[in-house]
């Protein structure tokens, strides 16, 4: 069933979408994914870290630590979650949060599960999984897409991929100032 539920994701995503929606899970089910891919994602990304030094032989010093990487990634992912349903009703839909969670979780599962393809990759072809990289970036605004326009009903995906990236990149716009202005990141000088 997870197979069959992972290829139709990537040949009919709407239908996925409608289909994890109708499931109409507990919240505290929702969570508990949620919990889960934070904890998969940071742990891959701690052990891609390890092997891309590995395989590279470039030394990145010690490994970061994935507990901060989950609770970011989680926090990244309930603001993409509220972002979606949001805005999403903002121009006519009719989407809930926790539809929109349920729908943004299933996107990072699958995103893991591209990472870990992405790995296997870069341990023979190194070069190559640059190129992984950009399908999974790829991969995700399709989704992100398919997914919104079906929590909300909307037909029009042209309407709706502008959308999310015009969403997309007034965020990181937004955090990257907030990020500045705390001084969590520094402020970048002329060399």
């Amino acid at each position: 069933m997870l197979t069959t539920l992972v290829l139709r994701s990537l040949q009919a995503p709407r239908e996925v979408a409608r289909f994890l929606i109708a499931l109409d899970l507990p919240m505290s089910a929702r969570f508990t994914a949620l919990g889960a891919v934070m904890a998969l994602s940071a742990a891959l990304g701690t052990a891609a870290e390890l092997l891309f030094s590995f395989v590279t032989k470039v030394d990145l010093g010690p490994p970061t630590n994935p507990l901060p990487m989950a609770l970011v990634q989680g926090a990244l992912m309930l603001y993409a979650a509220g972002a979606m349903a949001f805005f999403g009703r903002q121009f006519g839909g009719t989407g809930r949060f926790a539809d929109a969670l349920i729908l943004v979780v299933w996107i990072e599962f699958l995103l893991i599960l591209g990472q870990v393809a992405q790995i296997l990759v870069m341990v023979f072809f190194p070069l190559v999984s640059v190129l992984g990289t950009l399908a999974l970036i790829g991969m995700l605004f399709w989704l992100l897409t398919q997914f919104t326009a079906a929590l909300h009903g909307f037909d029009t995906l042209f309407k709706v991929a502008f959308g999310v990236i015009a969403v997309f990149f007034g965020s990181a716009m937004l955090f990257g100032m907030l990020l500045l202005s705390f001084g969590i990141v520094p402020v970048p000088t002329p060399l």
